[in-house]
């Protein structure tokens, strides 16, 4: 499944062989049953909640880099487990369209801006359970994977692009949720990628991970960049997580498939109306970042 999975209490104390208990993140048709069991068919269709620590900024990121760098598109495939306040959370399933680059991407924030991260209070849901709203399911495989064999010549995350192509109005993700998603999986392929360079210590990293993220219906854009500075997530004190998100971004205001005619006069023709170039310089920006 596509998500969020929190594992419970101590795996061999429960009734399964071979499958651990954990919470589910999103509702779905296949509530309450186990979407990583065989046999199972169904696919959420909701975000879940981010795991890690991140700190929203509406400070936009300074794209400027000198290397040169190759990229290369991927469907990406994205499964990594990390245990916060001793519980175990799985992102786990499709992270969108993913472009890789041979060489990293470079750090946003400089190593001051990193250690003053240590003086900001993290928000709490306290006396709520961050992880309320997770649903229990069945994982057989905790293993980290990137989505790609070793020797791969792009092995570095560099954007996620996410769709959203849903027909139905019901079934497409509210802004925010889209956003949530794009949190999700850049910090489940971020985490992954440390753990592949650093190990699976949790420590402050020495070279933070940065990986981007852009999510849109075609119209309406969503920008994040998110910079792993430790993979210590078991509490809320020292270097903190870092992500700079720009939401709600129109492309343009609204698309005529026929013109618009008033009085035998054409008022509006046909094509997109209302174009906002500033959005797309965003989308370049992020797609040539280390590259050029």
């Amino acid at each position: 499944t596509s998500g969020v999975c929190a594992p419970r209490g101590n795996p061999s104390l429960l009734p399964w062989t071979e499958c651990t208990r954990s919470q589910d993140w999103s509702p779905s048709p296949t509530r309450g049953k186990c979407t990583s069991c065989p046999g199972w068919r169904g696919q959420s269709s909701l975000p879940g909640t981010p795991a890690g620590r991140t700190q929203s900024s509406a400070v936009c990121p300074r794209f400027t880099s000198t290397r040169c760098t190759r990229t290369r598109r991927a469907t990406s495939f994205t499964s990594v487990a990390v245990s916060s306040r001793s519980i175990l959370l799985q992102v786990h399933g499709s992270s969108g369209a993913r472009l890789n680059a041979k060489d990293p991407l470079p750090p946003v924030a400089s190593q001051e801006e990193v250690e003053a991260t240590k003086n900001h209070v993290l928000e709490t849901f306290y006396p709520i359970s961050p992880t309320m709203g997770l649903q229990e399911c069945n994982v057989y495989d905790v293993n980290d994977d990137t989505g790609f064999q070793e020797g791969y010549p792009y092995p570095c995350p560099h954007t996620l692009y996410f769709l959203e192509s849903a027909n139905l109005r019901p079934r497409r993700f509210q802004p925010d949720q889209l956003r949530a998603k794009m949190i999700l999986f850049a910090f489940g392929s971020a985490l992954a990628q440390a753990r592949l360079l650093y190990g699976n210590d949790s420590k402050v990293l020495e070279q933070p991970v940065v990986v981007q993220s852009v999510g849109t219906d075609g119209r309406l854009f969503q920008f994040l960049v998110l910079q792993l500075n430790t993979t210590d997530l078991a509490s809320d004190e020292g270097v903190k997580n870092l992500a700079w998100v720009d939401s709600d971004q129109l492309l343009y205001q609204h698309f005529w498939c026929l013109p618009v005619i008033k009085k035998k006069v054409v008022v509006e023709p046909v094509g997109p109306i209302g174009f906002q170039p500033e959005t797309f310089r965003k989308f370049l920006a992020l797609y040539l970042h280390g590259a050029v």
